[in-house]
């Protein structure tokens, strides 16, 4: 298998392309430059398309993965707001588009060949809309209000739509500003970091009387103090194997690990680490080796060990890229 990394950079207008040896080395290996403001990217697992998300002309445009990782341009669709999210459904039939700025979703159909088309619906006044993601087995999509320190809950239906479930919404703490979401990959759990005041919140998904229901069970601070000067988080992830979380806070530049409990799926603070300048998205790779960091007002990123029994971070190395980079996404190549 060969892993490869990009790396969106809106001030730009370009997606770096990235080759990730085994040995944890990064190779530039493509400048691809896009037309207009490159925000969210995404892929799906063996349709070899990135999917970037474009403003101000707001539409995504659709790259072609060759076998060597390098980007084609095959396709563009039209959004009714700017993209700042993009996420699928489990089955590959839909493609989801956050707008904060338009606080609206709107819902697309993908053909057998992973194209997108038009939209066929939108979700309006979801003030701040940030992040979408589908819980594969409660069939429910998330979408965190950002502004409403709130998020809504919704089911895929049979005819291509959502309807809202029959708990409709689930609320945060006042001010907390819930902006990204992970589901944990093999229990009945989410996790959702809030951007302003720097906290998660873990959330238990269960079914009550054929209803699915969802609760909270905690929410911790993403330091070990809760005397933080500044809040800004940004970002959030699980490694693959369930046992180890990871956080990013903006204001202090730091990733901070966190263990995901076996008997209740509660975490624990365990560490931080003072990483790149502004750090806005990062990401792990599939086989949770590595983890990679962009920093908006840094012109590098950075690259770590994970450790297998402990989670714990091992600076590797620090590239060169551009100012202002904003998503980073790894994919593995079936080749």
């Amino acid at each position: 298998m060969k892993e490869i990394v990009y790396i969106a950079i809106p001030d730009h207008n370009i997606i770096e392309v990235w080759n990730l040896c085994r040995n944890g080395i990064l190779k530039l290996i493509q400048t691809v430059v896009t037309d207009g403001q490159v925000q969210p990217i995404n892929m799906i697992k063996n349709k070899n398309i990135l999917y970037a998300g474009i403003r101000p002309n707001n539409r995504i445009i659709m790259y072609s993965i060759k076998h060597n990782g390098l980007l084609k341009k095959i396709h563009e669709s039209s959004l009714p707001g700017s993209p700042n999210y993009i996420a699928f459904d489990f089955n590959n039939k839909f493609l989801f588009s956050c707008s904060y700025h338009f606080n609206c979703m709107s819902i697309s159909l993908l053909n057998k060949n992973g194209i997108v088309q038009n939209p066929i619906q939108t979700i309006y006044n979801i003030k701040g809309c940030h992040a979408a993601k589908v819980n594969k087995k409660y069939n429910v999509l998330l979408l965190t209000s950002l502004q409403a320190d709130c998020i809504n809950l919704y089911y895929l239906t049979n005819n291509n739509q959502i309807k809202s479930t029959e708990q409709k919404v689930i609320y945060t703490q006042k001010n907390s500003g819930p902006r990204h979401i992970s589901i944990h990959p093999n229990q009945d759990f989410v996790y959702t970091i809030n951007e302003l005041n720097s906290t998660i919140d873990v959330w238990n998904l269960y079914h009550e009387k054929n209803m699915v229901k969802i609760k909270k069970i905690q929410t911790i601070n993403l330091f070990s103090s809760q005397l933080n000067k500044y809040c800004w988080a940004s970002d959030i992830h699980i490694t693959s194997c369930g046992r180890f979380l990871y956080a990013a806070d903006r204001a202090s530049n730091t990733i901070q690990l966190f263990y995901i409990r076996s008997d209740n799926n509660k975490i624990i603070f365990f560490k931080s680490y003072l990483t790149e300048e502004q750090p806005r998205a990062f990401c792990i790779t599939w086989n949770n080796h590595y983890l990679i960091v962009t920093g908006q007002k840094s012109n590098t990123f950075t690259i770590y060990s994970i450790s297998y029994n402990t989670g714990e971070l091992r600076k590797l190395n620090t590239y060169n890229t551009r100012i202002g980079a904003l998503w980073i996404k790894p994919y593995q190549l079936h080749i």
